[in-house]
């Protein structure tokens, strides 16, 4: 019932919002500067038109007349001339007739030449026609009062409706205890099997904490602890109905210890109701041929498909999709609200975790990368390093619009394939910034256009993507024979037809370059990006001391000079036809190295920090990519000795890192809702339902297709994670008789190329959000669907033909 009720509310404020949208975006409305809750006689007051005239004079004049009470938010003279355009409208030229009045009315772009447009008050029919303007204005004024409280009503709408969903999670998790550990301490020796507790259901859910080795230390240990499912017959014995399970155990020696490590696997049975055995057993036993070993193991159960789990999932998404992509929140709170919201559904089955496991679920590794890097990048922008190198690429594209976009996507292709698709975008944004700022480009098109070469380059190589690290750790994918080369080799073509096919279909939809450049003025943008900053300075006060205060008082005052100087470019800001491009020598002059000696103590960090991510696949150097870029980090902030660590650290995007934090938190959730095997379970059902001589076709164009799909509404890491393991299964098979191959590579591309469907399908991508947001260029979550899904369809079919072509029309299979 609960999850009936906020589906229901879900659908409600769904169609409440697209009520709004559509009076405010889709409706089309006059353009006007009125500010909302001004009167028609406000507005005719600061735009009243003095006539004047002067009987006797050949000329007429005409000048500018200063509001009475002049409002600091109407910017343009112009919007009012179309307001009031029901007024009988002339042209004032300078050699009108003797006897002709003239007039003093606002001039266009502030200019006091050329024509200008008023009225004429010759006869008294014009009374009747400021009467009907008048009229006209205060209908519009009404309209306007109608949509404010429209909007008024919507925003108590949302905020009733989060705080009934938050009051749900509060109680949820006062009044519902946190799941219980049943952990059972055993030691078992080789063959002696433990047989634990017996139960009837589908799916099976083992934890097992024990001297656990991961799965590439083969070389260290040949011993295993192996877990399977025995169904008990009716004359007392045992038959295994499931696939075994093999942990690998740490050799029992005084140079090789290791803590104790939390396995967890999911066993699925397909319960035959005509049998005659009504209960299973969990079997463990070893191969170990000395000594016991001492473990512990929970077991739980429940059905094999649980709907309401799914169902709670789906709303739980589907809402956080809702308030990212209508933008009712911040993107950041947004996933802080899913991911509470996600717990408490847990809590609801039974499966609340505990705050020290959710903990847990938070990828370490790439919360240390991103803030390292940022760290990193953020020193290297003191150096003035990023100014001159735009200037440069600058100079080598001759100021081409296209030659620069180009040049900075494959660049990006080709340092995505070897570095992380992160740390990428976070050296090549900041030069990206710089150069549309140079050219008056909307910086949010071309980072767009980075970040989609990013994710499709990062998947030309095993350690490009997260996935594809997760798919060639796998030890059957290992045993198959697919290593770096063999990888790099299959999937290099497919890259690069990807890669085509985006460049392709961004020059289409970009073929009118007006559309790359800001629709306002130069002088214009330039004024409103540094308002922006200065706002984001003076929000970052706290006033909790009396400097603070006098401090955000000189902000707040620096502020309202910046919007006086908007309005008045507004106003007089006149829109040449030329392209607006400044010249190499005044970007020489304006962007020079700042600091050589920090630029060569950062130069030198980080391309240590760079050779390490190289290396960091060496099983001797004992440094994850997280701890490469801490230690990176720490030690340039130790060489570049700043008296003031928060200038440095107020550049890091904390809420980027919360916002990945809390979305971690909201796909394990959901992967324990069983929302991402039931996706993985359908895919192979689907599979094994296809005739065997179209298997392979229909199973390369499921992975694909899902896969990509998937990727762009959820976390491609969780997902691959569950689905490398469904795809070694189904190679396993000798039933269907699929060879492994097709099956991985369609896995890859599906999972990276479907990073670019969606704003949040891929970590690179709300990295370039929070980076350009921070830089006062922010895009929404439309900006980036509206190119990336069309570019992952693309893609992915283009991904498809190739798959097809090679491995079942000529059968690439080795």
């Amino acid at each position: 019932m609960l999850i009936f009720v906020l589906s229901i509310t879900y659908v409600g404020f769904v169609a409440c919002k697209v009520h709004t949208l559509y009076y405010n975006k889709v409706r089309p409305k006059r353009k006007s500067t009125i500010k909302y809750g001004e009167t028609g006689d406000e507005i005719i007051e600061k735009y009243w038109v003095t006539i004047s005239s002067d009987r006797g004079s050949n000329e007429s004049t005409a000048s500018r007349t200063t509001p009475r009470n002049p409002s600091p938010t109407v910017p343009q003279s112009r919007d009012m001339v179309n307001i009031l355009s029901g007024l009988n409208m002339r042209k004032l030229t300078s050699g009108s007739s003797s006897g002709s009045s003239s007039e003093i009315t606002p001039l266009l772009n502030g200019s006091q030449e050329g024509p200008c447009y008023a009225y004429s008050s010759r006869n008294r029919d014009d009374d009747g026609e400021l009467e009907d303007s008048l009229s006209t204005v205060r209908s519009m004024d009404d309209t306007i009062q109608k949509r404010s409280k429209l909007n008024n009503i919507l925003n108590i709408v949302k905020q009733v409706f989060l705080s009934a969903v938050m009051i749900f999670c509060v109680v949820s998790l006062s009044f519902l205890k946190v799941r219980d550990d049943n952990w059972n301490s055993i030691a078992i020796t080789r063959g002696k099997p433990v047989r634990d507790v017996s139960l009837y259901k589908e799916k099976i859910h083992l934890r097992a904490k024990g001297p656990f080795l991961p799965g590439e230390y083969y070389d260290v240990s040949q011993d295993f602890v192996i877990f399977s499912v025995a169904k008990i017959n009716m004359n007392g014995t045992y038959e295994d109905v499931s696939k075994k399970w093999r942990l690998l155990l740490a050799p029992n020696t005084q140079d090789f210890e290791v803590d104790s490590k939390i396995k967890e696997h999911d066993f699925y049975l397909d319960l035959d109701e005509k049998s005659d055995s009504k209960a299973y057993q969990v079997t463990i036993s070893t191969n170990k041929r000395r000594d016991y070993v001492s473990m512990s193991v929970d077991v739980s159960v429940r059905p094999k498909l649980a709907v309401g789990h799914i169902i709670m999932a789906l709303c739980v998404l589907i809402g956080l999709y809702i308030l990212i992509i209508f933008e009712l929140v911040h993107r950041t709170l947004a996933a802080m609200i899913g991911a509470t919201v996600a717990i408490s559904c847990l809590a609801v089955v039974g499966e609340r975790p505990s705050l020290m496991e959710v903990l847990t679920w938070m990828d370490v590794e790439t919360l240390c990368l991103l803030f390292g890097m940022m760290v990193l990048v953020s020193i290297l922008c003191e150096t003035g390093f990023f100014d001159y190198v735009a200037v440069l690429t600058y100079k080598l594209a001759r100021g081409q619009i296209w030659a620069l976009i180009t040049g900075l996507c494959l660049v990006t292709a080709i340092l995505s394939a070897f570095l992380d698709n992160v740390t990428t975008i976070l050296l090549m944004s900041a030069v990206a910034i710089r150069l549309c700022e140079a050219m008056n480009i909307d910086p949010k098109h071309m980072l767009i256009a980075m970040v989609i070469f990013s994710n499709i380059g990062g998947a030309m190589t095993p350690i490009g993507d997260p996935p594809n690290i997760i798919i060639i750790s796998n030890k059957k994918i290992q045993t198959a024979g697919i290593g770096f080369g063999d990888f790099t080799i299959h999937m290099l073509p497919a890259v690069v037809l990807c890669l085509a096919g985006a460049y392709v279909f961004l020059r289409l939809i970009y073929k009118d370059m007006s559309t790359l450049r800001f629709t306002d003025p130069p002088e214009v943008v330039e004024v409103k990006h540094e308002i922006e900053v200065w706002k984001k300075a003076f929000n970052s006060l706290s006033g909790y001391s009396r400097d603070e205060d006098t401090v955000r008082a000189i902000l707040h005052r620096k502020i309202s000079v910046l919007e006086t100087l908007l309005r008045k470019k507004l106003y007089d800001a006149k829109i040449s036809e030329d392209d607006y491009r400044a010249s190499l020598k005044e970007l020489t002059n304006a962007f020079k190295l700042k600091n050589t000696t920090l630029l060569l103590k950062s130069g030198i960090i980080i391309g240590i920090v760079i050779i390490f991510f190289f290396l960091e696949s060496i099983p001797e150097l004992n440094l994850s990519i997280g701890w490469i870029a801490i230690l990176g980090a720490i030690f340039l902030l130790v060489l570049g000795d700043f008296d003031e660590l928060e200038s440095i650290l107020s550049r890091v995007e904390w809420s980027t890192l919360l916002f990945f934090g809390a979305l971690f938190v909201v796909m394990e959730a959901l992967s324990r809702l069983d929302l991402v095997w039931y996706i993985v379970n359908m895919t192979q059902d689907a599979i094994n339902g296809v005739d065997e001589s179209h298997r392979l076709l229909v199973a390369i164009v499921l992975v694909l297709w899902i896969s990509a799909l998937s990727s762009s509404f959820i976390d491609n890491i969780p997902f691959t994670t569950v689905m490398v393991q469904v795809v070694a299964d189904i190679a396993d098979n000798e039933e269907m008789k699929l060879p492994i191959k097709p099956l991985v590579f369609a896995l890859a591309l599906g999972a990276c190329l479907g990073g670019n469907g969606t704003l949040i399908g891929a970590s690179a991508n709300v990295v370039t959000a929070g980076l350009s947001e921070q830089h006062g260029y922010r895009f929404s979550f439309y900006d980036f669907f509206r190119v990336g899904f069309p570019v992952m369809i693309l893609t992915t079919a283009i991904s498809t033909a190739y798959l097809l072509f090679c491995h079942v029309w000529l059968g690439w299979n080795y």
